[in-house]
């Protein structure tokens, strides 16, 4: 059982385009929510290697919530407003006996990766199809899985899988898809064609200090993607210091009926991670295929669960077609020697470099990110961080400051690309604020 009070502001200030006819705004685009919530979930006892569990997920407002400050997700909004709202997220059937696992129903999928909760809000994530998993091999396990349908955070109804990776078919005016497909699947909101689920594989392979995993998602007449990461640990002899190095690759291919035209992408990351003592630092590199012939220049599809990529931080994903993103960042547990028990305190700072020539159809504005963390638990002195989920009372806050880069012609690449936009991201602070009960 969790009860959450969450509280998030974004003041994401607008740069106008010279001959615009929209009012001076540069300084009122202000996103906000305030709110009280968490879930509540139950899984019964093992009956013949049986159990069922379920769990309800909901939030109020708690101060003020403007229908005009909506936008970042943490009430119900599909009505127009910042409302109350509750879901039964999880409800399923699990059989667990000598390495196997079967799991039906809804339910939160924490180790799928691609599809994996993202718990930023108040309620994650939830998916609704089966899982197999086999663990009878030493050192390698098999996960199956078929997902028919899936909830968004802060969502009430379950949606398919192409509609949960938020197809459009243009925007601004601007062509998103490319290549040949079907028209009549798409309105101004988005995909209404039929639904389509999605068929997952996974391997997980661990040897001594070497890990390595191998996903594969096909969402039928879709995509069909593949992510791999690894890592390797580095333990120095007579030293308390040791890292690890790791890397990840993906590739997205369009397949079937081609719903949302060409799909052909690609990204990879390195990253290298220190640790001593208390203190943990990383260095990362991301970069994504720029390929206009390929839907939005080869975006990466990746919203139906938490964004994978190194330099994923609290705002900027990396998944945006061409982006080229440098991260680093250190975090330090305060408890670990006595100095402040209960604090853990994180800072990053992420370079996205995307293409950005006037040519380019897909051009965007570079941007950097810098983001600060810090979270006290009332009941545990350290060896926990940022996100870790520990019984007890925790308060956390984060703060974000987003710089996009302004010095271009916009209104020359306007008149270039035919795009009907008036003005475009600047620079912004994003602040969250959680204060968690879990138990």
């Amino acid at each position: 059982m969790l009860l959450r009070y969450s509280g998030q502001y974004r003041d994401s200030n607008l740069h106008l385009l010279q001959d615009s006819s929209e009012p001076d705004i540069s300084d009122e685009k202000i996103q906000a929510y305030s709110a009280i919530g968490g879930f509540v979930g139950y899984e019964t006892a093992s009956w013949f290697n049986l159990t069922a569990g379920a769990t309800v997920y909901g939030a109020i407002p708690f101060g003020s919530n403007p229908d005009y400050r909506r936008g970042l997700g943490g009430l119900y909004e599909a009505d127009g407003g910042q409302d109350p709202y509750i879901v039964l997220g999880e409800v399923f059937v699990k059989y667990q006996k000598h390495g196997h696992l079967v799991k039906v129903g809804k339910q939160e999928m924490p180790d799928y990766r691609m599809v994996s909760l993202s718990n930023i809000r108040f309620s994650p994530i939830t998916h609704s199809g089966a899982v197999y998993e086999n663990s009878v091999i030493k050192n390698l396990g098999l996960k199956l899985g078929y997902i028919t349908r899936m909830k968004e955070r802060n969502a009430t109804k379950f949606i398919d899988m192409a509609t949960g990776a938020r197809l459009q078919e243009s925007v601004n005016d601007k062509q998103i898809i490319r290549g040949d497909y079907d028209p009549g699947n798409y309105d101004d909101s988005g995909y209404i064609g039929d639904e389509k689920e999605m068929s997952m594989l996974g391997l997980t392979y661990q040897y001594k200090k070497f890990s390595f995993e191998g996903w594969n998602y096909y969402v039928n007449d879709f995509v069909n993607s593949t992510y791999l990461v690894g890592q390797y640990n580095i333990d120095p002899t007579a030293s308390d210091f040791h890292f690890t190095l790791a890397a990840q690759y993906t590739i997205q291919k369009d397949v079937g009926a081609h719903l949302a035209g060409n799909i052909d992408t690609w990204h990879y990351g390195l990253s290298v991670r220190g640790y001593k003592g208390g203190l943990s630092f990383f260095a990362n590199y991301n970069e994504l295929s720029y390929n206009e012939n390929s839907y939005d220049g080869g975006t990466l599809f990746v919203r139906w669960g938490t964004p994978q990529m190194f330099n994923s931080f609290q705002v900027q994903d990396s998944e945006l077609a061409g982006t080229k993103s440098v991260g680093v960042g250190l975090q330090y547990d305060f408890g670990s020697n006595g100095l402040i028990p209960g604090v853990v305190m994180r800072w990053r700072y992420g370079d996205y470099d995307l293409p950005d020539k006037l040519s380019f159809t897909d051009a965007r504005q570079d941007r950097a990110e810098a983001t600060f963390d810090l979270r006290y638990s009332f009941t545990k002195k350290s060896g926990f961080g940022i996100f870790t989920e520990m019984q007890g009372l925790s308060l956390q806050f984060r703060l974000a400051y987003n710089n996009y880069r302004t010095d271009y012609n916009f209104e020359a690449y306007r008149e270039i690309h035919g795009y009907d936009f008036q003005s475009v991201t600047k620079d912004f602070y994003d602040a969250r604020l959680y204060l968690d009960y879990f138990f």
